[in-house]
């Protein structure tokens, strides 16, 4: 399980993600998502392995960790992406066409709900239950830009089009 690894998120979907009155739009929901890659040479088991979200509340600076979901017995090939969508699930045809690009197989969170954090940031981590340690987790900063894939580099999570290195 140790070859599993965040690689991409998009926590901030384009369009409004909070309706003050009424349903949350599920496509724009679907939008929001994480990526999981098995970055090793053969397939791995996914039984046994938590999504996790580092969540915060109104004056919590430290954030404390909550269970997103935990992933299907389902073996993920070699070099296969597995994207997890925020949502209940059951209809695939909600998910938008940019949202399907890059991942072999798709799969929902099953809450009516948003879970990554866009003013404080957030980390996306991934839990071995049977060991009980962390496998790997990545962070991105708060307020995200809206609509923007973040990709991995190192243990952080950036827009793509991040410069390597910044101006002064």
């Amino acid at each position: 399980m140790k070859t599993l690894m965040v690689t991409q998120l998009k926590p901030n979907p384009a369009g409004k993600d909070r309706q003050p009155f009424g349903p949350i739009d599920p496509s724009q929901l679907a939008a929001e998502w994480v990526d999981i890659k098995n970055m090793g040479a053969t397939g791995v088991n996914t039984r046994g392995v938590e999504v996790n979200n580092k969540a915060f509340r109104p004056g919590d600076t430290e954030g404390h960790w909550r269970a997103v979901v935990a992933l299907p017995d389902f073996v993920l090939p070699a070099g296969a992406v597995l994207r997890l969508h925020s949502g209940k699930g059951g209809d695939y045809g909600v998910i938008r066409a940019e949202d399907n690009a890059g991942s072999d197989y798709r799969m929902f969170t099953g809450r009516n709900d948003y879970v990554w954090n866009n003013r404080e940031g957030d980390t996306a981590a991934l839990w071995d239950l049977g060991a009980q340690q962390w496998i790997d987790g990545a962070s991105y900063d708060p307020n995200p830009p809206e609509g923007v894939v973040l990709v991995r580099h190192g243990t952080k999570l950036e827009p793509a089009y991040a410069p390597a290195f910044r101006y002064r």
